[in-house]
């Protein structure tokens, strides 16, 4: 079955299109925030609010590597439902965690701005221009955090399959439609695609598992681990030993490689 990834700007409802995507398919609705809601180091107001990059940025550095570390736990946490295929997924950048899968539908939900100030304004109880600049602001402010950690511009059409004005068609109308694509071939998972999306929810999971080593370079294919990673010579033994008991429980691993690299 195809999965489905919906991303948004700013109050543009894509939450509701999502559940009644779900609702129709009989699908299970997974999101950014509930993820971050059951991590014990992740479930920061700044890290799921995001009222402002720069300082959301400096939260993540407070852990070493702390840009490395959430992306390898964000992909491994929605890969881990993803790979199941059926699925809808809504929160920024979903694209990113699975580049390649070609059975997934990407989807964009905008809105007239004119409208979305209206709500926002009734919602918060403020003026229109309040609103306004707000929006612009907090559009602007999750465009920049995509960038900043994944390198994608999530206000780029090309980067969706479709994009979907809810001003125009509504909430049920965009959810027929998204449910009704999931019926065309070109959305079908595939041999190839299958293998893909597992392959990369295991790599995801072996990156999240290898904690202490946030820079290690993670390569899988068809179940086969390739680890890279710098260590001092003297040290090789102890984290070959150390990453092996480490990995070898994870399921789906058929065998693990691991080279070292000299460190300077």
């Amino acid at each position: 079955m195809p999965i489905i990834s919906i991303s948004r700007g700013s109050y543009h409802r894509g939450r509701e299109v999502a559940h009644a995507v779900a609702e129709v398919l009989r699908y299970e609705c997974i999101s950014r925030g509930s993820l971050l809601q059951n991590s014990e180091i992740y479930d920061l107001p700044e890290i799921r609010l995001m009222p402002n990059v720069r300082h959301a940025a400096q939260v993540l550095e407070r852990f070493s590597f702390g840009r490395d570390r959430y992306i390898n736990y964000m992909s491994s946490s929605i890969l881990r439902f993803l790979k199941k295929d059926n699925h809808v997924y809504h929160g920024l950048a979903g694209q990113f965690f699975v580049d390649g899968v070609s059975h997934v539908i990407k989807v964009r939900i905008i809105a007239d701005l004119d409208e979305r100030v209206a709500a926002e304004a009734k919602r918060k109880t403020i003026s229109r221009e309040e609103a306004r600049e707000q929006l612009l602001k907090d559009d602007e402010e999750r465009r920049k955090w995509a960038m900043l950690l994944y390198g994608v511009d999530i206000s780029e059409p090309a980067n969706y399959d479709m994009v979907l004005n809810i001003s125009t068609m509504g909430v049920e109308d965009a959810a027929s439609l998204i449910a009704r694509s999931t019926s065309f071939p070109c959305y079908q998972a595939t041999e190839d695609s299958t293998r893909r999306i597992v392959d990369l929810a295991l790599q995801a999971e072996v990156k999240a598992a290898l904690f202490d080593y946030p820079q290690a370079a993670v390569y899988v294919e068809n179940g086969s681990v390739r680890i890279q990673v710098k260590v001092p010579e003297s040290q090789e033994k102890v984290v070959r030993e150390r990453m092996d008991s480490m990995l070898h429980e994870l399921e789906g691993v058929a065998s693990i490689d691991i080279s070292f690299s000299p460190y300077y």
